[in-house]
C-alpha cells in the first residue's frame, strides 16, 4: 500500500490498494489461525512465533541488490524496521495477549521471556537505524544544497 502511495501513479496506486486489500485478508487468517493455536497449545505456539520473529527476512531476501532496494524503501517511508515492529509485529501480539497470558507453563514462561528480550533488542536497533538514516538523508540534503549552491555561482 506504502509504495502505491510513493510511486504517484494512480492506476499502480489502486492495482497496488488491491494487492493489499488481499495480503490483509491472508494476515487475518493467519493471525486467527495462530490465535486458535496459542489457545489449543500455548506453549508450543509461542515457541514457533518466537522462533518466525526472531529469524525473519523479509520476502526477496536474497534477491540481488536487496539490501539497496531495502535501503531505499526505508528511505522512501515504504517500509523500514519501525513499521516492521509496530504495524506488524506489535498488534499481533497485542491480539494473542502474549503478554497478559496465564495459560504458559515453564517452558513457555522461558520462551516469553526469550520474545521480551528479542523485542527489546528490536526496538533498539530501530533506534539505531532511524539514527543511521537521518544522518544518511541529511547528508544528501547537505549535498543538494552544495550541488544547487555551486549551479547558482
Amino acid at each position: 500500500r506504502n509504495t502505491g502511495r510513493v510511486c504517484d501513479d494512480p492506476i499502480a496506486d489502486r492495482m497496488l490498494q488491491r494487492i493489499a486489500a488481499d495480503e490483509n485478508l491472508h494476515m487475518i487468517f493467519y493471525r486467527n489461525m495462530c490465535g486458535a493455536a496459542l489457545d489449543l497449545c500455548p506453549d508450543q505456539a509461542l515457541e514457533a512465533i518466537t522462533m518466525i520473529l526472531e529469524n525473519f527476512q523479509m520476502p526477496g531476501a536474497g534477491m540481488p541488490n536487496f539490501r539497496r532496494n531495502g535501503v531505499l524503501m526505508a528511505k522512501h517511508g515504504i517500509y523500514d524496521l519501525r513499521q516492521h515492529l509496530e504495524e506488524v509485529v506489535n498488534p499481533v501480539l497485542k491480539k494473542w495477549q502474549i503478554f497478559e497470558r496465564t495459560d504458559f507453563t515453564a517452558r513457555g514462561e522461558e520462551t516469553r521471556e526469550r520474545l521480551g528480550l528479542f523485542l527489546e533488542r528490536l526496538g533498539k536497533d530501530v533506534v539505531k537505524f532511524e539514527e543511521q538514516r537521518d544522518k544518511m538523508l541529511a547528508r544528501e540534503a547537505a549535498k543538494r544544497d552544495r550541488d544547487l549552491a555551486s549551479a547558482n555561482a
